[in-house]
């Protein structure tokens, strides 16, 4: 019986690193990788901006120390407000009150307050309504003494005055000591703010209906 004729099957051997099929895949798997973590990143990718640390308030020249950084992507806002890549502007005030933890608008700051507004502290008995604060509108009532004890009828001296700081008071023993607030008060009206302060003349501050 003659034998039969066998055919050895070829064996498979390993890719080297030299071959090209093999770089052409560990290619595309590295652009892969790369356009990943470049979508990831830039998904991720945020910048600082000046915040208020603390309430700003309109006249007074805001200090490094009342600033904080916050990172934030704003998109196309982002020429809207205050880069902490670049120093703060020195001499510079606010325009409007700008809350704690608020980004600053670039528009918002200025060299002075451009009505010339300047802080003034008043006491007053009555207490303000629940979430009145910083940046409120109220109009400030004054009622000057007559020839005897009484008080005159109260006038209206500063309509839509913003407010820039509230600070509830407290007397001895828990009693309510009135509160005091700080409003931004005119050239034309702060005359008369003063001489009433300075008169023992009773002043009332409440919301205004205006700028609501």
């Amino acid at each position: 019986m003659e034998g039969k004729n066998t055919v050895e099957a070829p064996r498979l051997s390993r890719p080297g690193w030299r071959d090209p099929r093999l770089l052409a895949g560990l290619l595309l798997v590295l652009l892969s990788v790369a356009g990943t973590v470049a979508l990831v990143q830039s998904l991720d990718s945020s910048d600082g901006y000046w915040a208020a640390g603390q309430d700003l308030v309109p006249g007074e020249v805001v200090e490094s120390d009342q600033l904080t950084v916050v990172q934030a992507r704003l998109g196309d806002a982002t020429d809207d407000y205050l880069p902490a890549s670049e120093p703060f502007p020195e001499d510079s005030s606010v325009v409007g009150t700008v809350r704690q933890g608020e980004l600053l608008p670039a528009r918002a700051v200025a060299g002075t307050d451009p009505a010339s507004r300047q802080p003034v502290s008043l006491t007053v008995d009555d207490p303000l309504p629940e979430g009145t604060g910083a940046g409120a509108r109220v109009d400030v009532w004054i009622a000057v003494r007559d020839g005897s004890q009484d008080f005159a009828e109260p006038g209206l001296v500063a309509p839509s005055a913003e407010l820039a700081e509230v600070n509830e008071a407290s007397g001895s023993f828990g009693a309510s000591g009135g509160v005091t607030v700080q409003v931004l008060v005119g050239p034309d009206e702060l005359p008369q703010v003063l001489d009433a302060k300075g008169n023992g003349a009773r002043i009332s501050v409440v919301p205004s209906l205006v700028g609501r």
